[in-house]
């Protein structure tokens, strides 16, 4: 048997109304780049060129189309703040006779977050902070118009 590590992800995006209906839903296979696998194999080895990695804890958006390469660093045009990541579910599962591990992280964007009528989203990141930080992985999706009548959810997957 050939074993290997393919991480991977995908994110759920959502955009519900103020009565709770999901009016946009997408989902979007994301990029694990550079950073992120150093990242990962950082907490594996616990070893790192700096101060000891922390975990990923914030998702962002931003209005960037460009397409994820492995070399990006950051959004290419992030707005609002970051959010924290608020879920977290880690389960188990099988993959062809190997067991993967699937977790899920979510945020919420509430209905006064990154608003503009004007410009939709089109980018989102994992991170490992508020600011600076490293970024695990980006997605670029279709335009999705976020106005304050709007919350969006990202539910985002990750498969080791």
């Amino acid at each position: 048997m050939k074993e290997y590590v393919n991480m991977q992800g995908r994110l759920l995006l959502q955009l519900s109304n103020r009565d709770g209906q999901i009016v946009q839903q997408q989902r979007v296979k994301n990029r694990i780049v550079t950073t992120g696998r150093m990242l990962v194999a950082e907490h594996f080895t616990g070893q790192s060129a700096g101060d000891p990695p922390e975990p990923v804890s914030h998702m962002a958006v931003g209005e960037g189309g460009t397409a994820a390469t492995d070399a990006d660093m950051a959004l290419e045009t992030p707005r609002g703040d970051r959010n924290p990541i608020t879920g977290i579910t880690t389960e188990t599962f099988n993959d062809g006779g190997i067991a993967r591990v699937r977790v899920t992280l979510q945020t919420v964007f509430d209905f006064g977050q990154v608003n503009n009528p004007a410009v939709p989203l089109r980018e989102a990141g994992i991170f490992t902070d508020v600011t600076g930080s490293v970024m695990y992985n980006r997605v670029v999706f279709e335009p999705v118009t976020k106005t304050d009548s709007f919350r969006l959810t990202l539910f985002w997957e990750i498969i080791f």
